[in-house]
């Protein structure tokens, strides 16, 4: 379907495909043309532990990342689990040991102890 001269995808737009490398000549112009334009810049780091639970979460395809403030006020990241139908994934059901069925709460990460935010030479 066209609209406009654009192409209007019926299908959803997530799945685990998603994302390229883009090479780091690519990567440095993109964060200084951010900075550049908005005069802030910045970055947090997230460990690879969390970045897997949140990923081997039931039907986790990728995480979106939003930008937040923390509860004292400081600029933070937070992550959270997609489904391929663009959903976050809040709870999902888990088998335990015992056979049951629960529920679980789904990952939504922060906490990045005193790396904070940066701004760019």
């Amino acid at each position: 379907m066209l609209k406009s001269n654009v192409e209007i995808r019926d299908e959803k737009l997530l799945d685990e495909t998603v994302g390229e490398h883009i090479g780091y000549d690519l990567g440095v112009k993109m964060v200084k043309d951010y900075f550049a334009k908005y005069g802030e810049g910045g970055a947090q780091f997230v460990g690879r532990n969390i970045l897997e639970k949140i990923l081997n979460q039931p039907d986790c395809v990728g995480i979106n990342i939003y930008k937040g403030l923390n509860e004292i006020g400081n600029k933070t990241y937070v992550l959270v689990g997609m489904d391929k139908e663009n959903q976050p994934i809040l709870n999902y059901s888990a088998v335990e040991v015992s056979g049951e069925i629960s529920q679980k709460e789904g990952i939504v990460a922060d906490r990045n102890f005193g790396l904070g935010w940066f701004d760019l030479d």
